[in-house]
Order: structure tokens, then sequence, then C-alpha cells
């Protein structure tokens, strides 16, 4: 056959890549990502709805108690005993209440974003937010513990320090010290076990980062199958 001058030989060509490809194999397509573990996010989801139960709970338990200490403040009992503290501290159940509210959005994004990915695609920029908004919430539950539990030993002027001192007094009828204590006890572990909960949650979470990592790192090398 005869060629056309001044162009390469076509057949001379495709002999000469047909070569090199017969070294160094055949391309193939980048892989699909391979599906991820289920029990990574399905226990993840699963923390998630448990945290949000507990911290649903606990903004109710709270608003309940300091609905009762609102009806009873500024109550005498003949003479200068008192029902609460003129300068009753209430920043421990602010804060146990900004917490669980802070706690909510993010647990429910986290549950949504669980449960819908399927792949071991890479972190998207809000999936890495909202870890990084787990952990500093987890800092947060730990420091809510230790402040009820050290609320609870010491003597103190908050709302589950005094009403827990006043359980068997004769005024407990009229205040309900033991109902507002149980409630303040109740919030405690409630927020223990929210704390054991976001450490299972970031561990899940943890758990599939890597897996993405690993398959990253796959995605790395040239894939190619030698002929």
């Amino acid at each position: 056959m005869a060629t056309t001058p001044g162009l390469p030989d076509v057949k001379q060509a495709s002999v000469a890549v047909n070569h090199r490809d017969s070294e160094a194999g055949p391309f193939l397509e980048t892989p699909i990502p391979p599906m991820l573990p289920k029990w990574p996010r399905i226990l993840g989801a699963i923390l998630n709805v448990l945290i949000l139960a507990a911290s649903i709970s606990i903004i109710g338990i709270l608003a309940h108690s300091l609905a009762n200490y609102s009806g009873t403040r500024g109550i005498h009992f003949g003479g200068v005993a008192i029902s609460w503290p003129t300068d009753l501290d209430l920043h421990p159940a602010y804060f146990f209440i900004s917490v669980s509210a802070m706690s909510l959005a993010p647990n429910l994004v986290s549950t949504i974003i669980s449960l819908r990915r399927r792949q071991a695609l890479s972190y998207s920029v809000m999936e890495k937010v909202f870890l990084s908004i787990s952990g500093v919430l987890l800092v947060l539950w730990i420091v809510a513990d230790v402040l009820q539990g050290t609320s609870e030993r010491t003597p103190k002027t908050d709302l589950l320090s005094w009403a827990c001192r006043r359980r068997e007094s004769d005024t407990n009828v009229l205040v309900r010290y033991t109902s507002i204590c149980d409630e303040q006890r109740a919030v405690k572990w409630l927020a223990v076990i929210i704390t054991i909960a976001e450490c299972g949650s970031l561990a899940c979470s943890v758990v599939t980062w890597c897996f993405i990592k690993r398959w990253a790192r796959l995605l790395d090398q040239p894939w190619r199958v030698k002929a």
C-alpha cells in the first residue's frame, strides 16, 4: 500500500503503539470506589440518634426544674429560712441547656450524612467541619460531667447541690426539693451517656475516615495489568 508523502506510515505507528502497550500493559479505568462497611455507618447513626434524644431530654428536664424553682423562689419559712438563696448559681443549668442545644444540629446532620454515604469517597468540607464540632462538643460534655459531679459531692449554692441537701427537710413538700434533685441527677447521667455516645460516634467517623484514606492510597498507584 502506498503512503502519502510527508505523512508517517500508519501501519508502522500502530505497531509501535501496540509494542509499547504490550511492554507497559494496557491502561484500565480508575476503579469505582467500594462500598463502605455498614457497621460504622449504622452504629454511628444509632449513637447520633441517642445523643439527639438525650440532649432533648436534658433541655426538657432542666426547663421543668427551672420552672419549679421560679415558682417557689422567695418563699420564707418562719423567719430567716428561705426556699432558695438569692444568689443561687444557675450557670450549671444554663451550661447544660446550651451544650445540649448546640449538640442538636451537628448530630442531626451527621446522622443524615452517615446514612447517605455509601462509597469510599473523600470527606467533604462540611463533613470535616461537623467532625471538628463533634470533637469540641465532646470536650464540653466532659467539662459538664465534671462540674455536675463536683456539685453533687460539694456543698454549693447551685440547683443540684441545694435541692439534694434538702431532700429530707420539712419544706420538701412545698418546694419539691426531691423532684428537682432527682431531675438534676437524671441530667448528670444523661450527660454521661451522651459523652460515651460522642466517643463512640467519633470512633465510627475515624474508622470511616481510615477506610477512605486507605482507598485514596490505592488510587495513587498506577492502575495497570501486565499483558
